[in-house]
């Protein structure tokens, strides 16, 4: 199994490699999102479901870590409402894995496109971004 020092590690020398932090993060909120939507349109059964949850969860997390380290650059009042929003992510989550309702899925779909979107934008003065 993999471990999120794994992960972000993966993460990290992908997007330096090949893409801005930007456009991974906005693929990887498209991704996760994409599967969400699988999840909740498709009758893949409840393993499916709870994977693309998961999967959406372990991309929070990372996330979260980036946006704790004290070197991040992003403006503090924009890291502590990324950081609330991952609260919500979590909460749905968790929520959404014991009910085993694909409808709150939802909110963590649009959640992702509307983020992916704003990654997607060009920022007025560089890079501003979680990672």
């Amino acid at each position: 199994m993999t471990t999120t020092a794994q992960k972000l590690g993966n993460y990290t020398k992908n997007q330096q490699s090949v893409e801005s932090v930007r456009e991974t993060e906005a693929r990887a909120l498209l991704n996760c999102a994409n599967r969400l939507d699988a999840a909740r349109e498709l009758n893949n059964g409840f393993e499916y479901y709870l994977d693309a949850i998961r999967h959406n969860q372990e991309l929070w997390t990372l996330f979260q870590v980036l946006l704790a380290d004290p070197q991040n650059p992003l403006p503090r009042d924009l890291k502590i409402t990324l950081l609330n929003l991952s609260r919500y992510v979590d909460k749905v989550s968790l929520r959404a894995s014991a009910e085993y309702n694909p409808d709150l899925l939802n909110s963590l779909i649009d959640i992702n496109k509307q983020i992916a979107a704003g990654l997607s934008a060009s920022p007025p003065g560089g890079e501003a971004t979680a990672g």
